[in-house]
């Protein structure tokens, strides 16, 4: 065998001296790693086992009150949701009662009000049919009243122009009377003067 061979089989042999002591440590080591768990048994089993029972003990009732917990609060937001969902409806019965309510007071409100209308525009018609009849009435009055003393004006006038008519001809018929009246009595006194003569 050459040196180069030999060479190349050092390596080699090494590494199965090597994986040979790594198994020899291994099995070594789980031998320790074994007692521990034994000693680490023996020390701390109960303990352990205690702490487990206990850790399953209050996981289980970690669970049955998270579970009676879910349950209650399931059972309260139901009772919740009921009692929203029925006051809901409650207000909402209320509500349309009360716009029912509403629109009937509007509607009989727009109805006295249309009624009050009409009957304010029939009074105003009447009062305007009325004044117009009034001042027309008023009117016709006066204007015959105006009529009626015109013509007692003018009845009066005549009248009086008649009794001045009668006072001046009897006035006139007066005063020939007395001229007539003289000229007699001064044809009398002439003539008694004649006889007075004659004699």
């Amino acid at each position: 065998m050459s040196t180069e061979a030999a060479d190349a089989q050092a390596p080699s042999l090494a590494v199965e001296t090597s994986t040979s002591s790594s198994h020899f440590l291994s099995a070594d080591d789980n031998a320790q790693n074994g007692n521990l768990e034994k000693i680490r048994d023996i020390l701390f089993g109960a303990q352990v086992r205690d702490h487990d029972r206990r850790f399953s003990a209050l996981e289980q009732n970690l669970v049955k009150e998270a579970a009676a917990l879910r349950a209650e609060l399931t059972k309260r937001f139901d009772a919740l949701e009921a009692f929203m969902q029925q006051e809901v409806a409650v207000l909402s019965g209320r509500l349309q009662h009360e716009q029912e309510v509403r629109g009937e007071a509007l509607q009989h409100l727009v109805k006295d009000l249309t009624s009050l209308g009409t009957v304010v525009e029939r009074k105003a018609t009447d009062l305007a049919q009325q004044t117009t009849h009034s001042e027309r009435t008023l009117r016709q009055e006066i204007l015959d009243h105006i009529t009626a003393l015109k013509e007692t004006i003018r009845s009066t006038q005549d009248q009086f122009s008649d009794s001045l008519n009668r006072s001046v001809a009897d006035l006139r018929h007066t005063k020939t009377d007395r001229t007539a009246l003289a000229e007699l009595l001064a044809e009398l006194s002439q003539k008694l003067q004649q006889g007075s003569s004659t004699s």
